[in-house]
């Protein structure tokens, strides 16, 4: 193993500055995309990418970024050119991602689920230089098809050296919901992506520099979109560590998952806990041979004991080491708290304790500890794009997350409720004044509130409660429903329903009291 690769690489982390303000960092870490692949050079014929038919090797891969790059050369694309990747996962939604690193391009990584309007929206916030979809697309920006890349796995031509960009710079935009209008977009800087993975990597000791060519190969499972941080973690993390990552086909599918997992003897399948309640819920379920799971980490939403108790009596084989919870979000730039099974055993409820370089603090608590969960890492986004001026992360490198939760007496993080106007619906983050507004663009809607319900399987479902004009013949569901396709996301359309003419409950200070909403759901 050579001394450049082992050098790439450290667990110590020290007190340090960067962006101008105290923080935790690793005393040496990789400082380009052409490290990160470089330490892939081991693995030649060794299997990468599994799709439908389609098995891709890491050598065929790398050879791949190389045709990929002149190809967005010939398109025009420079050095800190935004291009949206907007597509299903697919090997060519990948080795479109690493080609724009390598090419030194940043990345906007559209939701695949988006309305026209949200996609013409990002467009025009972030003055792309060019589109990569899988989906026609009318928004006045250049566009390519992600299928044209396939070529570049048939004929891999020589790898492509990286252009190299400050590691503070932009490397990739990825979305959020907005708590009040169109989804933000998240700047991530290439420390962010670097110390995430460093951070996965050291507390679950696969750093690159231990492993060879003969290293064990993990086998996952990737059924998350990876337009969300959470996705693309995962794919980085298999990636650095010679992992073959199988990717599903289309929308989420419980019998798919089952079906691939018994096919390639999936080892690691991570999922929000909807897909994992899906999955424990499907007639087949008793019939496939699950066994060569051995990690289900869970994360993108609260996760209940009762579902990790669930999991442990289906699936025997997590029962002791293979469960995990984690807790993280897009601004973050990854995962910030991590519990293993005998952390949720021990402590039912919690998200775990920080990762190394990751700072935890509660801000104003009350009397039980509880108050907004602050954060300070190095995996902390730049800004929103577009944002102005903008307290998210504050001056001393804080991010508020707009999360409740208290942390006990040996460091672990419980959280007990959010106080953004957001709906968690299956892993996807819905901003209710976002739909509330597109509600009451409506002709007849005077006013709407969207609230979440719980769920049995998606964790919450979105509810609407619309006020209409008085002597106007009420809206239909199917009628609002056509009404928020052109606006909102296909998540974002509520699947419960009131309609009345009488005002909307309100608190002290005219605040929509959601509370008496719900409960006339019940």
């Amino acid at each position: 193993m050579s001394t450049a690769r082992q050098s790439l690489w450290d667990t110590e982390a020290f007190n340090g500055v960067y962006a101008g303000h105290p923080g935790r960092l690793y005393r040496r870490s990789p400082a380009t995309f052409d490290d990160l692949i470089a330490g892939t050079r081991c693995w030649t014929d060794r299997e990468f990418l599994v799709h439908g038919s389609r098995r891709i090797s890491y050598a065929r891969f790398r050879g791949a970024l190389g045709q990929v790059c002149t190809r967005l050369a010939d398109l025009g694309v420079a050095p800190h050119d935004r291009v949206m990747v907007f597509g299903y996962n697919s090997p060519e939604w990948i080795v479109a991602v690493f080609s724009l690193w390598l090419r030194g391009a940043v990345p906007v990584l559209g939701n695949r689920w988006w309305s026209p309007t949200e996609v013409a929206h990002a467009a025009e916030l972030l003055d792309l230089r060019h589109i990569l979809t899988d989906t026609p697309l009318e928004t006045g920006c250049p566009t390519s098809t992600l299928a044209d890349l396939a070529g570049a796995f048939d004929s891999p031509g020589a790898e492509t050296p990286g252009t190299d960009t400050d590691i503070d710079d932009v490397a990739l935009v990825l979305f959020t919901s907005g708590t009040s209008g169109l989804p933000k977009a998240v700047e991530l800087s290439r420390r962010s992506l670097i110390a995430n993975q460093q951070n996965i990597l050291t507390r679950n000791g696969r750093l690159p520099d231990l492993l060879g060519a003969d290293s064990p190969q993990a086998v996952s499972l990737a059924s998350t979109p990876m337009f969300h941080i959470g996705g693309l973690s995962s794919l980085l993390t298999h990636f650095l560590t010679g992992g073959r990552i199988v990717l599903a086909e289309g929308r989420f599918d419980a019998g798919q998952v089952m079906s691939l997992i018994e096919r390639e003897r999936v080892q690691i399948w991570g999922a929000v806990p909807t897909m994992a309640v899906r999955v424990l819920e499907h007639p087949e379920f008793d019939t496939r041979d699950l066994t060569s799971l051995r990690s289900w980490p869970l994360g993108g939403a609260p996760v209940s004991p009762e579902l990790l108790e669930r999991i442990r009596a289906k699936l025997p084989n997590l029962r002791e080491r293979g469960l995990s919870n984690t807790w993280g979000m897009t601004e973050a730039g990854g995962f910030l708290t991590v519990a293993d099974s005998r952390d949720l055993r021990a402590r039912p409820g919690t998200v775990g304790r920080p990762y190394p370089v990751v700072e935890v603090q509660i801000d104003r608590p009350d009397a039980d500890g509880v108050g907004e969960v602050l954060v300070r890492s190095p995996t902390v986004m730049l800004r929103y794009v577009g944002g102005g001026a903008d307290d998210t992360v504050d001056t001393d490198g804080w991010l508020h997350t707009g999360d409740l939760g208290h942390l006990d007496d040996d460091g672990y993080l419980y959280i007990d409720g959010r106080s953004k106007d957001i709906v968690i619906r299956g892993g996807e983050n819905i901003a209710c004044p976002r739909v509330e507004a597109a509600l009451a663009s409506h002709p007849v809607v005077v006013e709407a509130a969207a609230l979440g319900l719980a769920h049995p399987d998606l964790g919450e479902e979105l509810a609407a409660v619309v006020v209409h004009r008085i002597g106007t013949h009420p809206p239909t569901e199917d009628e609002l429903r056509r009404h928020l396709a052109d606006l909102v996301s296909s998540f974002a359309v509520p699947t419960r329903w009131q309609f009345r003419t009488e005002p909307l409950p309100t608190l002290a200070g005219e605040k929509i009291d959601k509370r008496t909403l719900a409960a006339g759901f019940e």
